[in-house]
């Protein structure tokens, strides 16, 4: 994405491509094994101690946060 900066919107919305497949899996990852597996399966909810769903969501709202910002599209007049 840093080389495609100064190019035209075009070039730079295809350099996006791999972060938003990395951004996307990321928000998998911590949805899926933290938050679902974790939580879930392991019970994590039930103890004080190692309880990391907290943790795991706010990193999955950061994470997606991010990604609604990347993908936004380019237009010609931004600067």
């Amino acid at each position: 994405m840093a080389r495609a900066l100064r190019k035209t919107p075009a070039a730079f919305h295809q350099a996006k491509r791999m972060a938003i497949l990395a951004l996307t899996v990321s928000l998998l990852m911590w949805l899926v094994v933290f938050l679902i597996v974790g939580g879930e399966w392991f019970l994590m909810w039930q103890s004080k101690i190692w309880n990391g769903q907290d943790a795991a969501f706010r990193m999955f709202a950061v994470i997606g946060i991010i990604l609604l910002l990347v993908i936004q599209p380019e237009s010609e007049a931004q600067p």
